[in-house]
């Protein structure tokens, strides 16, 4: 049985319940907090209504309106959290509805059934709004650019079916988005760290070293902009502590190691960085010392590459934090289907005259460089990746109409076509070859029969099978060998 089932969908389903799951609790703490805060606030001030019994009753009259109004922003903010608790609650509601909706579009109205019918029109609807949120998801997430593509289908999208906003947390993706782009391309720090104070928390919990990430790259940036004495100031106060051992916990000695050993550059990086800036560095000598493998270090943590860095831990974390997939679901399901149609023909066609000119930049088999499965916006080689020139990357050969024409006939096959080249060529092959026997048993001698026709024989032997049968024997119909049954093996050739 290959056919999806409900408990299928309920368990590939199942990254979408952790994330309102996790903003609910967040929600509840943000509540606990802002109660006990006005509790203390609200006491505190009518202790000292009570206790001062000098005040005059206009000060007393002022103090108690300040307390009531203090008591009206508490009611106007828990009034925000409180509708943040529902929709994220709706959210979850939605989810479980739009999952019960699939046993509707069983095959059999009996509970033990579990198989989906395919020709109910309802049930591919429903699987086409579910490829329209895969769609939805992979846009969001690795936009680049200030327009996002992924919010305006959703928005479009949502006005023919409102539900579907409930069914991906789109917003959650956004800010995401925003914080990552704002590392890896704006280079600025004040989004990833308000994300930082917001869920510091858990963080911790989780052993996160994402805030001295953000303390180290921060002072590389000091460093870079040439403020030295704020630089040493900063390492003094925010990142001197990484290196000593007594502030980790145990599950924290991964990060001690770590941490430690980039601290130890940190003087080297200041006396690289002032002999930078002299004019000394014309000296032929001074030239040839920059051009050694540690001077070659300090000038590669002033890079981009701290940004990427930055830009890693962040995603780890925010995966982390939510439960959610390393790898575009999207891109998992078409992995899922594409091994399912991909054979070793595939990539084998003489005709295709555009993979056999890309067969040394792209299949190159002696190098076995392959691409592993794009991931949750992995750095930032958006902007510092260069595509080599090939009729796969290039745009006027993507195009179907283009394509096809150039190869004079129609490439029915989604494994070797150039939308689906790339992500297709690293998976495995699928195993298509099926038993041509009922119910195959394996003799010791290697050779497979039908279970049938070892019981079976003509009326010559008829005899002979009929002794061997009540001594549990049988009698190989090629070599004229005999086995006990107890030696022979069910088998499931594929």
């Amino acid at each position: 049985m290959t056919e999806p089932t409900i408990d299928f969908h309920i368990q590939t389903h199942q990254p979408q319940f952790n994330i309102p799951t996790q903003l609910i609790k967040k929600n509840f703490k943000s509540i606990q907090k802002l109660i006990e805060k006005q509790k203390k606030s609200t006491s505190d001030e009518i202790t000292k209504i009570k206790k001062n019994a000098t005040l005059s009753k206009e000060i007393k009259l002022a103090m108690i309106r300040k307390l009531i109004a203090s008591f009206e922003t508490f009611q106007k903010k828990l009034q925000v959290l409180i509708k943040k608790d529902e929709e994220y609650r709706s959210r979850l509601v939605t989810r479980v509805e739009n999952i019960q909706q699939l046993g509707k579009y069983g095959e059999t109205k009996e509970p033990s059934d579990n198989m989906l019918n395919f020709h109910n029109p309802n049930l591919i609807n429903w699987y086409r709004m579910e490829t329209n949120l895969l769609i939805v998801d992979y846009l969001i997430k690795s936009n680049t650019h200030g327009e996002n593509l992924g919010l305006e289908l959703l928005e479009s999208l949502s006005q023919t079916n409102p539900r579907i906003k409930k069914l991906i947390d789109y917003d959650l993706y956004l800010d995401f988005n925003k914080v990552y782009l704002s590392i890896t391309k704006a280079h600025d720090l004040s989004l990833i760290i308000n994300w930082f104070n917001d869920n510091k928390a858990p963080l911790k919990k989780a052993n996160s070293n994402l805030e001295f990430e953000i303390n180290y790259c921060k002072y590389l940036t000091l460093i870079e902009s040439g403020d030295v004495n704020e630089a040493i100031k900063f390492s003094q106060d925010n990142l001197s502590s990484y290196g000593n051992k007594e502030n980790y916990s145990p599950e924290e000695a991964e990060n001690y190691k770590l941490n430690s050993e980039r601290l130890k550059g940190l003087g080297g990086l200041l006396v690289y960085r002032s002999m930078d800036n002299s004019f000394s560095n014309k000296l032929f000598s001074n030239r040839l010392m920059f051009q050694s493998q540690p001077y070659r270090e300090y000038e590669s943590l002033l890079s981009n590459e701290r940004w990427e860095n930055l830009g890693r831990c962040f995603v780890d974390n925010f995966i982390n934090l939510y439960g959610i997939t390393t790898h575009y679901p999207l891109f998992v399901y078409l992995s899922a289907g594409l091994s399912s149609l991909k054979t070793k023909s595939c990539y084998h066609n003489t005709e295709n005259t555009v993979f056999k000119e890309s067969q040394t930049l792209s299949i190159d088999t002696s190098t076995r460089v392959l691409p592993t499965l794009p991931t949750l916006i992995t750095s930032a080689k958006f902007n510092s990746y260069t595509a080599p020139i090939n009729p796969l990357t290039q745009r006027k050969y993507r195009g179907p109409d283009f394509y096809y024409r150039l190869l004079h006939k129609v490439n029915n096959c989604p494994v070797c076509s150039p939308e689906m080249y790339q992500l297709s060529r690293n998976l495995p092959f699928a195993q298509l070859i099926t038993s041509i026997f009922n119910n195959p048993f394996r003799l010791p001698n290697g050779n497979i029969y039908p279970f049938d026709k070892l019981l079976s024989s003509n009326g010559e032997y008829l005899s002979e099978q009929s002794t061997l049968l009540r001594q549990g024997q049988v009698k190989d119909p090629l070599t004229h060998e005999v086995f006990y049954i107890d030696n022979c093996i069910r088998v499931f050739p594929a």
